[in-house]
């Protein structure tokens, strides 16, 4: 199964960011979705984006795929161009799941996530930052 990973990230004084969001059932997590029939990976991380937290992108730069061991499925990695978000954290309440809205909030790259963080969420922010880090960068 193909999925897609489109990443909001941001310079902050304290590092790179990455956006992500808590789900009250689920931890902690980055924004991912199904690549639909007949849909490339750019306009699934645009349409992703969208449902989950509301935001409007645009797909900016392809930077890889990996199959993630975790979920036994290839995702994509597009970083998105948004609106300027100035909110450290928010909640988007069009997604909700159960009647209680997602906690969105900017995770530090460079800091381990703990373990309210799933493995596939784990393997997902080390490819972004493994990105991140490489010379081509």
């Amino acid at each position: 199964m193909k999925r897609a990973c489109p990443i909001v990230y941001r310079e902050s004084a304290i590092g790179l960011e990455v956006l992500a969001f808590s789900q009250p059932t689920a931890g902690k997590q980055l924004v991912t979705g199904i690549i639909g029939a007949k849909e490339t990976l750019a306009a699934s991380c645009v349409r992703s984006l969208r449902q989950a937290s509301g935001l409007q992108g645009k797909a900016k730069r392809y930077i890889g795929k990996e199959l993630m061991a975790t979920a036994e499925a290839t995702f994509g990695f597009y970083l998105m161009d948004t609106e300027s978000i100035s909110a450290e954290q928010w909640q988007w309440p069009e997604n909700a799941t159960e009647g209680e809205p997602l906690d969105f909030f900017w995770q530090r790259l460079d800091q381990p996530l703990g373990d309210e963080w799933q493995p596939l969420y784990r393997e997902l922010s080390a490819f972004i930052h493994q990105h991140f880090n490489s010379p081509a960068a």
